[in-house]
């Protein structure tokens, strides 16, 4: 950086005495001009003058000015004063030169007071311009990476050092910084170093700027009292100019709020999230209660008239009323399996016990389930005639299939709907369509079909009306075997399902 700087001075001196030299020759000739058509030497002077100022005035400091000044009046003495070519050294040459001396300095002073305010202003809209475009990226950003890498990116190519950021300061152990690195300056294994570490802490701890004499200079972020994180530099506080002090300090205190901010909204969404979840759990319950309490009065009310009454109620009536717990019976067991699951899932605690089986068998035992049940529905099964063997677990599958069929049922709002399931294989997996003749699904909850979520907004769930918690099973089950699952609604009526299962490449 020193050569640079050493060769920007001398191409400056060059230009200065290049600049120098032209507008004296030019002086001259103007002068010869002027005396050779005897238009007066007071114009001559003049000339002389203005020369002498435009030269102080565009070159910096007074050398190239009094220089010029001086060979000015030597020149003018040797070229325009009798004897012509030659020195008189009259009375009027000390006084020339005085006056075009006290020119230089009037000028000089002039102009470097002119050109120190220029500096100045350019280099308060510079800072304005800087700082703006600072606080824009850095107050717009919401991701701490990015926050941090802005703020690195400046130091790094305003101070040309290295610089580490430590964000997650541990009282104890390695820290693990952000790192950029500067051309000719300290890696990142000068970060690493215990004692730079212990200098880290002591910054965060103390909130104050720390400046070792081996280690460096360590910045820490702070606002609020709040500390968080700390800039580490290999450099020393006396090797920073003012207005790189004044940056560091300026980058800190953006990078201070713009962290601060990320915090802040991050507080707000973790918040967020838990009153979304407490009131999703609450809606649950609420559902949960509510569907278990119809089928169990149900229940109650049947097997009480069945004691009471006993041989008075006609056997019909008998057999119906038997037929109405089963039925109230078997859903409280679904709906209590799919409790379970969503408790394992939430728990991580579902485990998925692989085996190779034949997809007709899979699906035979589905639709056995879903008969006991619903007994009056036809079901077509199309499937290709060679035998597909899966690795699934043959339970969670069964589950899935059941939970589709059985909604294709509930939610036939009293009309006749038919279902078909047909099996595709493709070429690395096996797609199962289940489609139905019913009313179709409600386009308002299609999109958050799978989820189950219960709010005001989204107020489905699973219960003998509505969807949600079986579906949600289905599609976290699918997707634990490494399929995906979908639902749409088709043209001509009724629902469709489709869900997909990797295919193991044996076959029989």
């Amino acid at each position: 950086m020193k050569k640079c700087r050493v060769v920007d001075l001398d191409k400056k001196r060059v230009k200065n005495i290049i600049f120098s030299f032209c507008i004296l020759c030019g002086t001259l000739l103007i002068c010869e001009v002027l005396y050779r058509n005897n238009l007066g030497y007071q114009n001559i002077n003049i000339v002389m003058s203005m020369a002498i100022f435009i030269i102080t005035a565009v070159t910096e400091g007074y050398i190239y000015g009094v220089t010029s000044a001086v060979i000015g009046v030597f020149t003018y003495d040797y070229l325009i004063t009798s004897p012509r070519f030659g020195f008189s050294f009259t009375v009027n040459f000390p006084v020339t030169l005085i006056i075009l001396l006290f020119v230089v300095f009037t000028s000089s002073i002039i102009t470097t007071s002119i050109k120190t305010q220029a500096k100045q202003a350019r280099q308060k809209c510079q800072h304005a311009e800087l700082l703006y475009s600072i606080n824009r990226k850095l107050l717009s950003t919401r991701d701490l990476h990015t926050i941090i890498r802005y703020s690195m990116d400046y130091l790094k190519d305003e101070l040309m050092h290295s610089v580490a950021f430590f964000e997650d300061i541990k009282p104890s152990g390695k820290l693990n910084p952000y790192f950029m690195q500067a051309n000719d300056d300290v890696g990142f294994e000068f970060f690493t170093q215990e004692e730079v570490f212990s200098l880290v802490r002591l910054s965060a701890d103390r909130q104050e700027v720390l400046d070792d004499k081996d280690y460096g200079y360590f910045l820490p972020i702070t606002t609020q009292n709040i500390t968080y994180g700390v800039f580490a530099f290999s450099f020393k506080e006396k090797d920073l100019d003012n207005k790189q002090k004044m940056f560091l300090e300026l980058i800190a205190d953006q990078t201070a709020q713009a962290l601060r901010m990320y915090h802040l909204m991050a507080e707000k969404q973790e918040t967020k999230v838990m009153m979304e979840t407490e009131k999703v759990k609450n809606s649950f319950l609420r559902s949960i209660s509510h569907d278990l309490r119809t089928p169990l009065t149900g229940i109650i009310g049947a097997s009480s008239t069945l004691l009471e009454e006993g041989d008075k109620v006609p056997s019909e009536m008998r057999a119906k009323l038997v037929e109405g717990i089963q039925n109230d019976s078997q859903w409280l067991l679904n709906m209590i399996e799919n409790i379970l699951s969503i408790t394992k899932i939430q728990n991580n605690d579902m485990v998925i016990d692989k085996s190779e089986e034949i997809v007709e068998e899979v699906i035979e035992g589905a639709v056995t389930t879903f008969r006991k049940r619903f007994p009056n529905t036809k079901i077509t099964v199309i499937q290709p005639d060679n035998v597909i063997l899966l690795p699934i677990d043959i339970m969670l599958i069964t589950q899935v299939l059941t939970n589709i069929l059985e909604n294709s049922q509930r939610h036939a709002l009293g009309q006749r709907s038919d279902v078909t399931i047909e099996v595709k294989e493709e070429d690395d997996f096996v797609s199962f369509i289940i489609t139905d003749t019913g009313p179709g699904i409600d386009p308002k909850i299609l999109p958050m079909l799978f989820n189950f979520t219960v709010t005001p907004e989204n107020p489905y769930k699973d219960s003998t009306r509505n969807l949600g918690i079986g579906l949600s099973i289905c599609k976290t089950i699918i997707r634990a075997h490494g399929g995906e699952i979908y639902a749409n609604n088709r043209p001509e009526g009724g629902a469709q399902f489709v869900f997909t299962l990797p295919l193991d490449n044996n076959e029989l």
